[in-house]
């Protein structure tokens, strides 16, 4: 790896990413949604359960998406009905209708 850059697995979230992650979660209006981060990564839950993650591209509005499927316990963007990135809103609803939790 060249010094000075960072794996994308190593880029920290900025604070205001991380604001309008939990911002748009609470537009949702679902008391039930919840958002802890690991990395790159903002992980959706839903009554303590998966949903989905995203992930942070370098810009606040278009992150990259990933539903969480149940059956492999673990992300997938190998679903051709969603797409790979979006707006946090648009994803995480999209997530929850999949679920029937819409």
């Amino acid at each position: 790896m060249a010094e000075g850059k960072k794996r994308s697995q190593d880029v920290a979230i900025p604070v205001e990413a991380l604001e309008h992650v939990c911002n748009e979660i609470i537009t949702i209006g679902d008391a039930d949604l919840d958002v802890a981060r690991n990395g790159r990564f903002c992980y959706v839950t839903h009554a303590g359960k998966p949903l989905c993650r995203l992930g942070y591209r370098g810009e606040v509005e278009i992150w990259d998406f990933a539903i969480y499927r149940p059956s492999r316990q673990a992300y997938s963007t190998s679903f051709e009905i969603f797409p790979l990135f979006g707006r946090v809103g648009e994803c995480v609803r999209m997530a929850l209708e999949a679920f029937n939790l819409a």
